[in-house]
């Protein structure tokens, strides 16, 4: 398979873990910085390229992609290297490198790369974006952009799960239909929408070994006699995962089997009065149990813990939720699970084969007018995740039965765990996601080829200048327009050049005095516009720098447009 040249949309926020808050945000590490990061760490491991292009808003922005490649094992073959491409560069078109056929970005695709890309005629390319939590205002104003703005049919946000490819369908019909109403035609969704699940590392997250599974268990301090049930993630009763379902699951789990069952949280909260709240609702509702809190923002725990489980719990109610990374990594650890019937989580599990689905409801007309509070100053985006999660029912008797089942039995456990780590190996291995990420972006560039020829008109979002301001002058000036050269214009010449205020923007013109001086002494007899650009361009200079340059003299009188003058 040849495959065409991708550039990645790098910005560190998008693929470094990171455990600290922006202002205003909560505090540890992020679902999409782990994924993210993950994809890097996988794509440079097998992924089929040479040079790895990284387009960065500023050049600092690239440093931590230059680190984690020099670190990495891809760095060592000679033949790969990595490329660094300054965004402006690249979507105004003066990136030398007209190779790149695909940009992808670790977040649904800006609109900002397809007006960009829409405003100019040479060097097209196609922009793929993944879906991650759909929920803000922002990444709901990005589906709608997939509307409005100029994607193409050979743009892709890849979605990780059937449910996103849902809501992302019903979020840009919603404008498709509003753009109709309003202004006729038939608006439409172009982009293909691909379903691609979020991979995990089938080598790092794997079944632990007798004496991995004693060292771990020794390390958390889980006895021999104990059902360790395990939940890693962020604690955040609004925004993530009530615990309350879980807390109900793993007593009545203990009462009805009469077992020992340790709850191990690998997690961390944004400040302490939650992680107050949630040791004191365990005491509540759970006191037949030992709940551990471990710290999930270290790098040892996550990597050790899977080790010491006996079953993995997710029980998500969330709109925030889209994927469920963590249930991979636990089938990939070969942990039966216990999940919310909930967004990609149902694609996760397979019910009863790999672990339990626990139905969900929402209650209808409960969350009346809740995005108009959120959109509108109502209630900020905490509290609007609150009131959804309120209005969201993880059914308990399901929860507490398929806990139960699998406390009380341990042969069913390794089956069902066995199970999930062979569907982690064929579904979810990075290495079978990549090769559906290349995929796409080989169909991507063979759709983008069918489509060349076709010229852009111009940033409609801001039309060219000479559309914009039409009518701000007296008269335009075009190719047939005739000029003549100012009086002393090549004696003239060096003071304009040299004195910084009247040599603005030189790097938009041709700013060679030798150039310039010759140009004027040819335009002595009259001599148009357009023969003056000609003799520029056949220097070699861009037909848009010799109409700047043309301008520029014309500015300070060094050309003139009556003889008279």
């Amino acid at each position: 398979m040849i495959l065409p040249n991708v550039a990645l949309a790098y910005d560190p926020d998008g693929y470094v873990e990171s455990t600290r808050p922006k202002p205003g945000g909560a505090a540890g590490l992020m679902g999409r910085q782990v994924a993210g990061q993950a994809f890097l760490n996988a794509y440079l491991s097998h992924g089929h390229w040479e040079t790895l292009a990284a387009v960065v808003r500023a050049r600092a922005e690239a440093e931590p992609l230059v680190e984690f490649c020099k670190r990495h094992p891809s760095s060592i073959p000679k033949r790969r290297r990595l490329k660094i491409i300054e965004e402006a560069a690249f979507l105004l078109g003066s990136n030398p490198d007209e190779s790149i056929r695909v940009l992808h970005a670790p977040c649904p695709p800006s609109a900002r790369y397809a007006w960009a890309r829409h405003s100019r005629s040479a060097k097209p390319f196609a922009i793929s974006g993944i879906t991650h939590t759909l929920s803000t205002p922002t990444a709901m104003a990005a589906l709608g952009d997939l509307v409005v703005a100029p994607f193409e049919s050979y743009d892709a946000l890849i979605c990780t799960s059937r449910a996103v490819v849902q809501t992302v369908r019903a979020v840009a019909d919603a404008m498709a239909d509003y753009l109709r109403e309003r202004f006729g035609g038939e608006p439409k969704l172009k982009a293909r929408l691909e379903l691609i699940p979020l991979g995990v590392d089938v080598e790092r997250f794997r079944p632990a070994t007798a004496k991995e599974r004693e060292n771990s268990r020794q390390r958390f301090r889980i006895t021999n006699d104990e059902v360790a049930v395990l939940c890693v993630g962020r604690l955040s009763h609004h925004a993530k995962a009530h615990p309350y379902p879980v807390f109900h699951a793993v007593e009545e789990a203990a009462r009805r089997t009469g077992k020992r069952v340790h709850l191990a949280f690998a997690g961390w909260a944004s400040n302490r009065a939650v992680m107050s709240q949630y040791q004191a609702s365990a005491k509540l509702f759970a006191p037949s149990v030992r709940v551990s809190f471990l710290n999930g923002q270290d790098a040892q725990v996550r990597a050790t813990v899977w080790a010491a489980a006996d079953l993995f719990v997710s029980l998500p109610d969330n709109v925030q939720e889209t994927f469920g990374l963590v249930v991979t990594e636990a089938m990939a650890s070969g942990l039966p699970v216990v999940a919310s019937d909930w967004n990609g989580y149902r694609d996760l599990i397979v019910d009863g084969e790999t672990g339990f689905l626990v139905p969900t409801q929402l209650v209808r007309n409960a969350n009346v007018g809740s995005t108009s509070r959120l959109l509108f100053g109502g209630v900020n985006y905490d509290h609007f995740l609150a009131e959804c999660s309120q209005a969201t029912v993880v059914d308990l008797a399901a929860a507490a039965e398929a806990m139960t089942r699998l406390v009380a039995d341990e042969p069913l456990r390794r089956q069902l765990g066995a199970a999930g780590r062979n569907r982690a190996v064929v579904e979810f291995s990075w290495q079978s996601v990549i090769g559906k990420y290349e995929r796409l972006w080989k169909e991507q560039a063979e759709e983008l080829d069918r489509h060349r020829g076709i010229v852009p008109k111009g940033p409609v979002v801001y039309p060219p200048v000479e559309q914009s301001f039409a009518a701000y002058p007296t008269t335009w000036l075009d190719d047939h327009s005739r000029v003549w050269t100012g009086l002393e214009a090549v004696r003239r010449l060096p003071a304009f050049l040299k004195l910084p205020l009247t040599n603005l923007e030189a790097q938009r013109r041709c700013s060679d005095s030798e150039v310039l001086a010759s140009l004027l002494n040819s335009a002595v007899d009259s001599r148009t516009v357009g023969e003056i650009s000609n003799a520029l361009v056949q220097r070699g200079i861009a037909p848009e720098t010799a109409a700047a340059t043309v301008a520029w003299l014309l500015k300070y009188g060094l050309l003139v447009t009556s003889a008279g003058e």
